[in-house]
């Protein structure tokens, strides 16, 4: 059931992607199998530890945050298309072994994701306190080093894709999409910290909310 959903986000980045080349290229091939097979293992195996979290995840998000989405979603569209335009055209050149760190850059975002959920059951994908059920501090896993770490997984998605696509002039237009969840990040902390009780004092203790020493 899992994968079924997630072909669904490999298919709609298929689409700009393939559209914008006008032809097959393995690397695209590639990356639209990473999309579909890596977060639908994912869904699986937490369908079955923490299936009111992937209830969560997948309803329809009351997000505060609704502006984030508005922005990133149709930038990251454009990524795709112009990856494939990349193809087309030629415009770069990226070396193999680029391309192939680029692709496990991916990956590892999207790892780190599955330890994110996997240790955090209010991982939702909404910016808003759960209080129906309970939302506590969660400290364990990734939460540990950074208090955002699916903040972390993004970043580190939109470093590795557009290597992973070929294609260096792709990466533009995710460089506002950064921008964006740092605004997103700031005003989750900040909701965090004043609606969730004890996140206050983790944050004292777990000093940086995206990058170790830095942010």
């Amino acid at each position: 059931m899992m994968f079924a959903r997630t072909l669904v986000l490999a298919i709609v980045a298929a689409v700009p992607l393939f559209a914008g080349a006008g032809r097959w290229v393995p690397a695209f091939l590639a990356y639209i199998a990473m999309l579909w097979f890596v977060p639908g293992a994912i869904y699986t195996v937490l369908l079955r530890r923490s299936p009111e979290l992937v209830a969560e995840r997948m309803k329809p998000p009351s997000d505060r945050d609704r502006a984030s989405r508005r922005i990133a979603l149709p930038l990251a569209l454009v990524h795709l298309l112009m990856a494939g335009l990349d193809a087309r055209f030629g415009w770069s050149v990226v070396p193999a072994a680029v391309q192939a760190a680029g692709l496990l850059t991916t990956v590892g975002s999207l790892v780190l994701v599955g330890w994110t959920l996997w240790s955090n059951p209010y991982a939702s994908t909404a910016v808003r306190i759960q209080a129906e059920r309970g939302q506590t501090v969660v400290t364990a896993g990734p939460y540990g080093y950074v208090r955002h770490p699916m903040y972390l997984a993004v970043l580190l998605f939109v470093l590795g894709s557009g290597p992973a696509l070929g294609s260096w002039w792709s990466m533009l237009p995710l460089m506002p999409v950064l921008v964006v969840f740092v605004r997103r990040t700031l005003f989750e902390d900040r909701m965090l910290r004043e609606e969730l009780p004890g996140y206050a004092a983790y944050a004292e203790k777990v000093r940086s909310r995206v990058l170790p020493g830095i942010f």
